[in-house]
């Protein structure tokens, strides 16, 4: 009996021997970990259980592990050797998987930029069912609030799938710009952002609003109108965009804001005045037209 005994123990340690040798040398071999190489300011880690704390250089992230980054900071990810992923500030972005396939992260806010070397580990940057995914390039991709999407190749070329019409292949010198249900567009990067906006053909008017159009790029947010009186609007894919903007009584400085999904962003103005016991004058209406 006290043999058998002996035998077991010396059974169970052998066990545990072989599984705690086999962590030591195979823990990783099941794929390539997120490590933090950089940390500025306020980066923050929130795990799939919720809890929270602040990342430093050398944490290594686990799926599902979200990364904040506030104002005035900035977070470096690196998976290996050749793929590195910059956090700009006000960015966020969430862990969706790593395997020797790819890193997969989902852009929850904000601009990432991205180099992928070949040979290294490929990334895939996921945005409400839309994948930019590069296995040698370099890129920066962006979100604004309402679901538009910018992807703008540096160097390379990467593969753009779920957007309308079937996936769009992105070479350097090009943008693409996206919004959920709409077609994407695909164009030279330009050295700014448009902003042309009609002006209008009276500054005096008795009527108690004004339509703005004009043009900017496309998909672009604008937010057009003055203190206390703001509407916002999206451009179509041509970049027109008109907005109806009630007006005060007397004069109006009215404000044209566009801005990308990059965050490039332009700003135009012009003053009308409303008076409402003014005779007519033509027909009584203000409107604008590129």
């Amino acid at each position: 009996m006290k043999q058998g005994l002996q035998l077991l123990l010396a059974a169970l340690m052998i066990m545990v021997g072989g599984f705690v040798g086999y962590k030591l040398l195979f823990a990783r071999s099941d794929g390539p970990s997120v490590a933090v190489l950089d940390a500025r300011g306020e980066v923050t880690r929130t795990r799939r259980d919720g809890s929270q704390e602040a990342l430093s250089v050398g944490d290594e992230l686990q799926r599902d592990d979200s990364v904040r980054v506030g104002d005035d900071s900035r977070a470096v990810l690196g998976v290996g050797d050749g793929t590195v992923l910059e956090l700009e500030a006000r960015s966020a972005v969430r862990v969706l998987d790593v395997d020797v396939s790819g890193l997969r992260v989902e852009l929850e806010q904000g601009r990432v930029k991205a180099r992928v070397r070949a040979g290294g580990v490929p990334v895939g940057v996921t945005s409400r069912g839309r994948a930019i995914y590069a296995d040698d390039a370099d890129f920066v991709a962006a979100v604004d609030g309402t679901g538009g999407l910018a992807v703008e190749p540096e160097r390379g070329e990467v593969r753009v799938e779920g957007v309308e019409g079937g996936a769009r292949d992105v070479p350097t010198g090009k943008r693409l710009s996206s919004v959920p249900g709409r077609p994407p567009v695909v164009e030279a990067v330009p050295r700014e952002l448009l902003l042309e906006v009609g002006r209008p053909g009276q500054a005096l008017t008795r009527q108690p609003d004004i339509l703005v159009e004009g043009r900017t790029g496309a998909y672009a947010e604008v937010r057009v109108g003055h203190e206390g009186a703001w509407t916002s609007v999206r451009a179509g894919p041509d970049g027109r965009f008109r907005a109806s903007v009630p007006l005060e009584e007397g004069e109006n400085r009215v404000v044209v804001e566009a801005r990308d999904a990059l965050g490039n962003r332009r700003e135009d103005e012009v003053t009308i005045t409303r008076d409402s016991t003014a005779p007519p004058i033509g027909t009584g209406e203000v409107q604008w037209g590129p």
